[in-house]
């Protein structure tokens, strides 16, 4: 492999998400404790950059798995400690769900969490983790909600055009 990617990922990008990992689990404490001032939409995308990042790092850290102590320990726990952030992410897109109902963007993160807690689910309980099913499996659902009825561009307006009439029928 070469060095320079070698480095990237034993040394930056690894580090990083540990240090990303400690940040957020913070926050996470934080939010909980002060669960009724919960935060406008922060929680989505520092759960789905620390996941994308952390899923990046982990499909391209398997070659340094033997070698690398830090490796070795992220690829064995990073799908594990998803799991509650995946929760976290759950919860708020949820609540603005339930309180302005669905878009455009929290369509994107309903699939993205959904994705993330499917292919988390696979990498604990599976023997074998083949890492094509990480990309293979984004790719599959990215092509089915980009058309039908289901797609993130006619759910969302329809559901947006229903709460609408709903709404405008009440006055």
């Amino acid at each position: 492999m070469n060095k320079f990617f070698s480095f990237l990922i034993r040394f930056v990008a690894t580090p990083f998400i540990y240090i990303y990992f400690f940040i957020l689990y913070a926050y996470t404490v934080k939010v909980l404790l002060n669960f009724s001032d919960w935060p406008k939409g922060m929680i989505s995308w520092m759960v789905i950059g620390f996941s994308t990042f952390g899923y990046l790092t982990y499909i391209f850290s398997l070659a340094y798995e033997d070698e690398n102590r830090i490796v070795r320990i992220f690829r064995k726990y990073f799908p594990i400690v998803v799991i509650p952030q995946i929760g976290m992410l759950a919860y708020a897109i949820g609540l603005r769900i339930s309180q302005y109902d669905l878009t455009m963007n929290r369509y994107f993160v309903v699939v993205f969490g959904l994705w993330l807690l499917g292919i988390s689910i696979y990498l604990i309980a599976s023997q074998r983790k083949s890492l094509v099913s990480i990309t293979a499996s984004l790719a599959i659902v990215s092509l089915l909600i980009s058309v039908g009825p289901w797609s993130v561009y006619s759910l969302p307006l329809y559901r947006q055009y229903d709460r609408l009439t709903e709404n405008l029928e009440k006055v």
